[in-house]
């Protein structure tokens, strides 16, 4: 019974959190757009004309050739740029970093509506940038000793069931023994009263044998 109680008086587990979406969402989608701006801006630089003042020789003798040019120039770096860009956004997961991002700013704003429209207080966030650094160092190692704890806190459950069952065959093998002496003891307790009894009688026989000898040396 106090088992099911404490049991009913613990609180539900939370609910997972939803999946991670692998599609560019709002923050995701304003960086790839930063990005593209930036990439368009820089290659308006090198306009013709700036090409072209690079170059002043080939561009008064073959001034459609200097184009070509420097539109495959232009087009090779775009093509690099991008392949780096995309690489660099797979291998450091940003797409699903800033999703899950957008997800957490979801959940809080939900969460301060509920509890507006509930009443309740709601406190102001505290800038991370303004907390010492003791508190932010614990918040990054807290999930850590929280797991530790679990894992330390089930290997010490076990060790005292097997600890338990330990002492159980220890018990039950004591009494086995002292059962085991006290039979001993009794087996050996009869042996000495048997051999006290032979003794005696043996003696008396002997005493007998003893006086008919004599009664016949005096014949």
């Amino acid at each position: 019974m106090p088992a099911a109680t404490e049991a009913e008086s613990r609180s539900p587990s939370p609910a997972p959190p939803p999946p991670i979406a692998d599609t560019p969402g709002p923050r995701a989608q304003g960086l790839i757009r930063i990005y593209n701006q930036a990439v368009e801006a820089t290659l308006k630089k090198c306009s013709t004309a700036n090409f072209a003042s690079c170059f002043p020789t080939a561009a008064e003798q073959a001034p459609e050739v200097l184009e070509s040019l420097r539109s495959q120039v232009l087009n090779q770096l775009q093509r690099t740029w991008k392949l780096n860009f995309d690489e660099v956004m797979a291998k450091r997961n940003v797409v699903q970093l800033l999703n899950s991002l957008d997800q957490s700013i979801e959940d809080a704003r939900l969460r301060k509506k509920r509890a507006e429209a509930n009443g309740g207080p709601v406190e102001t966030p505290v800038p991370p940038h303004t907390l010492p650094p003791a508190e932010i160092h614990l918040a990054h190692l807290m999930p850590f000793l929280e797991t530790q704890a679990a894992e330390m806190n089930t290997r010490l459950a076990d060790t005292q069931q097997a600890n338990t069952q330990l002492l159980s065959t220890v018990t039950s093998q004591r009494a086995e023994i002292e059962a085991l002496v006290h039979g001993l003891e009794n087996v050996i307790r009869d042996l000495e009263m048997s051999a006290q009894m032979m003794g005696q009688e043996d003696v008396q026989s002997l005493s007998k044998e003893m006086r008919e000898f004599e009664k016949e040396m005096k014949k």
